[in-house]
């Protein structure tokens, strides 16, 4: 008697839905559009281990150039990431369809009351200043964006309009 009356309520929901895509077509493209776009994002989102790739990847690609033409914005970048790996207070949380990389006050193994009292957690308000990087469609933003000229070294050029 239950399945039975869950299928009769499943089957009412599903014909009071088709009727009202029928009524408005426009509207439920736009539903439909909005919960494909949500599924793909939330398919492509990438995870913890991504990051460490991408960064690992971004390492070696600096470690391939001379020091003389690194730019320092990257090379400081990927130092304070690295530093931050190795002292273990990266964390990230994942909201489906995109994800924040930030630091933490202490390493998760950290056997201090302070690392593991909920109440002394960050606060949301400035949760943001704590945010390293993000991910959303498959890419690191903040990483991708650090790296795009990280062979370029401004300040050999600055000799050069001087001349």
């Amino acid at each position: 008697n239950y399945w039975k009356n869950l299928c009769m309520d499943y089957k009412e929901v599903a014909t009071e839905t088709a009727q009202s895509a029928c009524q408005k077509p426009v509207k439920a493209m736009f539903i439909c559009s909005g919960l494909g776009f949500m599924a793909y994002c939330a398919h492509r989102n990438p995870d913890e281990w991504t990051f460490r790739d991408k960064f690992l990847f971004h390492s070696n690609e600096m470690m391939l150039i001379g020091e003389s033409i690194r730019n320092p914005q990257a090379v400081s970048h990927l130092r304070f990431l690295e530093m931050c790996h190795n002292m273990g207070v990266l964390r990230m949380l994942s909201l489906g369809i995109i994800n924040f990389i930030w630091i933490s006050d202490y390493d998760k193994s950290s056997g201090l009351y302070q690392a593991h009292c909920d109440y002394l957690e960050p606060k949301f308000s400035n949760f943001y200043e704590r945010i390293v990087d993000v991910g959303f469609l498959g890419e690191w933003w903040i990483l991708q964006r650090t790296m795009k000229d990280f062979d370029v070294n401004r300040s050999e050029f600055e000799n050069l309009q001087h001349t």
